[in-house]
């Protein structure tokens, strides 16, 4: 199983806010400007920082894969719960950390 992280998500009670923070005053390049939901380049090709109102408390990862099947039946054969499950053939899962934290693996596009 081989990962790279993808994004980092943390919650905001205030995405406009946190915009004017991340873009405006630190100067990084908001490539999302949803409502709800700001997605900024952190200059790291590949490894987004996200600030939403999704995750209430929480911090969430994601992961890139070539092929998340794999992950799948290694995860499950050590015991990790899988929350979520999307696809057929499956393109992405989502496990929780023991601190409530969730990880989301997907199949990397292209």
């Amino acid at each position: 199983m081989q990962l790279r992280l993808l994004e980092i998500e943390l919650h905001t009670n205030n995405a406009e806010a946190s915009r004017h923070f991340y873009s405006e005053q630190l100067g990084l390049t908001t490539f999302v400007d949803a409502d709800g939901l700001k997605v900024f380049s952190t200059g790291i090709p590949d490894l987004d920082l996200n600030k939403s109102d999704h995750f209430l408390g929480q911090v969430s990862l994601s992961f890139f894969t070539e092929n998340v099947q794999p992950c799948f039946e290694e995860l499950t054969a050590k015991g990790v719960e899988i929350r979520e499950r999307y696809g057929d053939p499956v393109a992405a899962i989502v496990v929780q950390d023991p601190d409530g934290c969730g990880v989301e693996i997907k199949k990397q596009h292209g």
